[in-house]
């Protein structure tokens, strides 16, 4: 069996999301379930989908913590299949996506599969913004099976013989981050982590977030958190070499970006997202906390 696992805060979206996962090919030999986290205070994925057929075995957990890990360690918790499948509630998945992610971990002998999510941005949003792309997570992925050192959980694939105890960290469940520090720990463990171009979803992205103010608090974000995963166990001179790096390449970014910002304005904020998450390094590595994303 395979469970497609969503933590949902009830948004709307949630139904294409799944509209999808029903189209999806089945893969010979398997059957599927959906676990639902209801993570909103007010029940609202379960008013969301009273009375609905998706046509597929659907389970909701009321969760209602407010904190994603909570979320994610419910779905693990209920889920019963052989494979489990996180997927985003803003996300649609192409018809394959089910055979694409299940040959990939059976062809490269992986634990977990990354697939891409391509993002759609809004009408009226700039054209240098599209070009730019900074929502899109470029992994590499047309290098099918290449090992890979992190992760996430917005269309990711887990061997459930591989997970053992393992759950998400409560501590990032509403700054974010949470999926970083699970897969950091699941290949310290011995996670064999690839990617794939095979297993390809989509994600819808609302007008809030196609704009440059978004894209850098969330790329300062994203340095914190790095930041903080990656010095647990640092001492003094490891953080002091690691903050003295992340300024290097904050100043590196900036002044790239004000070289390209006359002529190449994709490039150049390309760069300047580069200079915030080394914005947010340096501030993970004084102690700055990072700011909530779930909720």
């Amino acid at each position: 069996m395979i469970s497609v696992l969503i933590a949902s805060l009830g948004r709307p979206f949630l139904l294409s999301t799944l509209e999808s996962v029903a189209r999806a090919r089945i893969p010979e030999g398997e059957s599927i379930e959906i676990v639902v986290a209801d993570d909103s205070p007010d029940g609202a994925v379960t008013r969301l989908l009273a009375g609905r057929d998706v046509g597929l075995p659907l389970r909701v957990l009321p969760v209602a913590a407010g904190n994603v890990s909570h979320a994610r360690n419910a779905c693990l918790d209920a889920a019963v299949g052989d494979w489990m499948i996180f997927v985003d509630d803003d996300e649609t998945v192409e018809p394959d996506w089910l055979e694409g992610h299940l040959s990939a971990a059976r062809d490269f002998g992986a634990d977990a599969v990354f697939g891409p999510v391509f993002p759609r941005y809004p009408e009226g949003t700039p054209t240098w913004f599209v070009t730019a792309d900074p929502l899109f997570q470029d992994w590499n992925w047309d290098d099918d099976g290449r090992l890979h050192p992190h992760g996430r959980t917005g269309n990711t694939l887990i061997r459930r013989s591989a997970l053992g105890d393992l759950r998400f960290d409560p501590a990032f469940g509403r700054s974010g981050g949470e999926d970083h520090d699970f897969f950091l720990r699941f290949a310290a463990a011995g996670g064999r982590m690839v990617v794939t171009n095979r297993a390809r979803a989509h994600e819808d992205i609302p007008p809030a977030r196609a704009t440059s103010a978004y894209v850098l608090r969330r790329a300062i974000r994203g340095g914190q958190i790095y930041a903080e995963t990656h010095l647990r166990k640092s001492g003094k001179a490891g953080t002091l070499a690691f903050a003295c790096d992340a300024v290097g390449k904050l100043a590196v970014g900036l002044g790239l970006w004000l070289v390209f910002r006359s002529f190449d304005r994709p490039r150049a904020f390309r760069y300047g997202k580069r200079a915030a998450t080394n914005l947010g390094k340096l501030r993970g590595a004084i102690g700055a906390r990072p700011m909530a994303a779930w909720g």
